[in-house]
């Protein structure tokens, strides 16, 4: 499921993939949130490698400082950068009643 290689200096970062710096942001939040062992989350059952989460929370989980304030990027913005994530084949999302349930592929 996930190659330890593409974190080394050569794979990642040098992605081109990531042209958007909240695509690699999302990517490595999912990455690193998903499961490990599947079981139950939130009511729902997970596999490995999947999360559970709606755009809003993933708004609130991404703030970042820009100059002395707190910011956030936009629900839109993240739907973007999911879509292109998705594009690439790095992630699945499948909308859910509560949210979107994203599987991690690489």
């Amino acid at each position: 499921m996930f190659d330890s290689s593409i974190l080394e200096p050569n794979g990642l970062i040098q992605e081109t993939n990531f042209r958007h710096t909240e695509d690699l942001r999302i990517y490595l939040w999912i990455l690193t949130h998903s499961k490990k062992e599947a079981g139950y989350e939130g009511g729902s059952f997970l596999e490995k490698g999947q999360y559970i989460a709606s755009l809003g929370n993933l708004r609130d989980y991404l703030w970042f400082y820009n100059g002395k304030k707190i910011d956030r990027y936009s629900v839109s913005r993240i739907h973007r950068s999911i879509k292109r994530l998705e594009k690439k084949g790095w992630i699945r999302g499948e909308k859910m009643p509560r949210g979107y349930v994203f599987t991690v592929l690489q």
